[in-house]
């Protein structure tokens, strides 16, 4: 057989030329059905898919011009072959089936050899047409894939390319070189995108670490006169919450309400608001600001162990490294014992490092909120509230309430600045890990270490030993080898927040 097999439908309403048409195509070697009518032929011809039509012209009802006329007037069904059927005294309808967009003619009384030249011509311009109409097809795609190339929010493996890619003529040679060039363009936007989130993630840990870190010297002040952490507390978070509740009401995004969501909050007002500050303004009467700064870069080792256990984070050595680095700034501190910490304030040291885990526990669990929760103004001014709602009671069955003609005459802006600064620093720690990550938001603990040595010595007078400026070195080189993390494009977060907390398996449902 010269042609390769072709699905034919016969249109005739004379049963025994139906069946001689439809024996002689399937004995070329074709698939053929056959109707009696046109409005059959035009109901099989949408139905299914035909690679011919042999067509009778002579019908009752809707004729074979009508047919014809509405199969090359339908863009669907226009580039299907028509072979239509005449006797010699029909010769003039013939011709003016042709006129009307029919491909070719035959007599009743065919001759099978004539038969098959036909049929083989029509599915043969079928065929390339057929091969036309994809190869147009496949440059509209590599035309539509420039285009989104032009928009620069693109992934080269996404634009489905590589079938046309695949093909050995030119068009499949345009597109591979279109494929190379467009790789290329991507991994450069990847490479801006990744500085330009790294110059941004650096400008945030710095803006944190100056805010930040005045709080552990600002503690230090306060807790000299040997007030009652819980009285303290209690007036910090109280100004915090007022100061994020007027903010929110003045932006119009107020946390969101349901049992749910409160827990939410609860949960992280326990840990990322009334626990670190219990321990961080108890540790303050008993250790100097500078080894408090020190000591809280071991957050952002928590929080690498912490993300990379969870798999909120894929595991990186270079990141490893890098706070590797923080966690021996901790080291190069603790260590030598030489700055005036001495045998008796090792308790109160170890006890300080509760305020890190405690923050390291807040960044994961934020990094995990689902993205309604994730607006962050929202969500500081719930966690403070939160907070300041869990410390009322506890401060005042326990009797360590600071009564406020003492709280606000003598301790009233120390107060309101600690509150102001950590209103502000948790608004900018959740933007920073929703935008950057957990671990490397983490990395704020460092940025407040360097910035509470800086506050303790201008603030305290507290001495700048040999021992911090090499702890501020590995602190340094621990921040350059932790990166933000990557896009969604450039790296597929996996985000499994198993015996986290409740709304983390929402998220991941």
């Amino acid at each position: 057989m010269t042609h390769p097999p072709g699905r034919v439908l016969v249109v005739d309403d004379h049963q025994p030329n139906r069946l001689k048409l439809t024996l002689a195509v399937r004995n070329l070697g074709h698939e053929a059905e056959s109707v009696a009518s046109g409005e059959e032929c035009l109901a099989a011809l949408r139905s299914q898919s035909f690679d011919m039509v042999l067509l009778d012209i002579i019908m009752p009802g809707m004729d074979g011009f009508q047919v014809l006329e509405a199969i090359k007037g339908d863009p669907a069904l226009r580039d299907i072959p028509v072979l239509v059927i005449s006797s010699l005294e029909e010769m003039a309808d013939a011709v003016r089936a042709i006129e009307l967009g029919a491909d070719d003619f035959l007599t009743k009384s065919f001759n099978p050899v004539l038969l098959r030249a036909r049929v083989g011509a029509g599915l043969e311009r079928k065929r390339l047409r057929d091969q036309e109409l994809e190869y147009l097809r496949q440059v509209d795609r590599l035309a539509a894939a420039s285009g989104i190339v032009e928009g620069k929010d693109f992934d080269p493996s996404r634009l489905g390319l590589d079938d046309i890619a695949a093909r050995g003529d030119r068009l499949g040679n345009l597109a591979r070189v279109f494929l190379g060039m467009a790789g290329e363009v991507y991994r450069r936007e990847q490479n801006l995108r990744k500085q330009i989130s790294l110059l941004k993630g650096g400008f945030l840990l710095l803006l944190l670490g100056a805010c930040w870190g005045l709080i552990p010297s600002l503690s230090r002040m306060i807790m000299r006169d040997g007030l009652n952490p819980l009285g303290v507390v209690f007036w910090t978070l109280g100004f915090s919450a007022t100061i994020m509740l007027v903010l929110s009401l003045v932006t119009g995004r107020m946390p969101k309400t349901g049992w749910p969501t409160i827990r939410r909050y609860l949960i992280l007002g326990l840990l990322g608001g009334v626990l670190p500050q219990l321990v961080l303004f108890g540790v303050a009467a008993h250790v100097p600001a500078m080894i408090i700064a020190i000591v809280l870069a071991a957050e952002s080792f928590i929080v690498f162990i912490m993300a990379a256990i969870l798999g909120l984070e894929a595991p990186n050595l270079k990141r490893f490294i890098g706070l590797s680095f923080g966690l021996a700034c901790v080291v190069l501190i603790l260590l030598p014992g030489s700055d005036g910490t001495g045998a008796s304030a090792w308790f109160w040291v170890v006890a300080t490092l509760a305020v890190p885990a405690f923050y390291a526990i807040e960044n994961i669990l934020i990094a995990s909120l689902p993205d309604d929760g994730a607006d962050t103004i929202a969500t500081t001014t719930g966690i403070v509230v939160a907070a300041a709602a869990i410390m009322m009671p506890v401060t005042f069955l326990s009797g360590s309430m600071i009564y406020p003609s003492e709280a606000l005459s003598q301790y009233g802006g120390p107060f309101l600045l600690i509150a102001s600064l950590s209103a502000f620093s948790n608004v900018l720690l959740i933007f920073t890990i929703r935008t950057t990550g957990a671990v490397f938001a983490s990395q704020a603990g460092y940025a407040m270490t360097a910035g509470g040595i800086l506050w303790s010595v201008i603030l305290l007078n507290e001495h700048m030993s040999l021992w911090i400026w090499a702890a501020l070195a590995c602190l340094v080189s621990g921040l350059v080898l932790v990166m933000p993390k990557q896009t969604e494009e450039a790296q597929t977060e996996v985000v499994s927040a198993g015996g986290l907390a409740p709304w983390a398996e929402e998220r991941v449902s």
